[in-house]
């Protein structure tokens, strides 16, 4: 019983290599094989367009240290903390001679 489901099970593997293997059902393109189509290659063109603007969104060096927050706009009354739960996450630094209440989450 044992060795004829194992038998099976063999045979059954060796089906899919063969059919995994063969060309037909697998295309394989080299990295020097032209773009074969039209959609393919507008899809390559608007790749490229996003890897170039998340590549120019990078952000400086002093920017990614830990705890740093970016400043808030100019005007008083901005939203400068968020409340999620029983925590509250600053969103930005308020500017010069206002700071944030937390009871009402803006700039005062």
């Amino acid at each position: 019983m044992v060795g004829s489901l194992l038998l099976i099970l063999c045979a059954t593997c060796s089906v899919l290599v063969v059919l995994a293997s063969s060309h037909e059902f697998l295309e394989t393109r080299s990295p020097e094989d032209p773009i074969k189509t039209q959609e393919e290659q507008e899809l390559f063109e608007a790749l490229q367009e996003v890897l170039e603007k998340l590549q120019s969104k990078q952000m400086p060096a002093y920017e990614k240290k830990l705890g740093w927050v970016p400043m808030c706009d100019a005007d008083a009354g901005q939203q400068c903390a968020v409340r999620k739960g029983a925590r509250i996450g600053k969103l930005c630094e308020c500017p010069r001679g206002t700071s944030c209440n937390f009871s009402i989450l803006k700039c005062f």
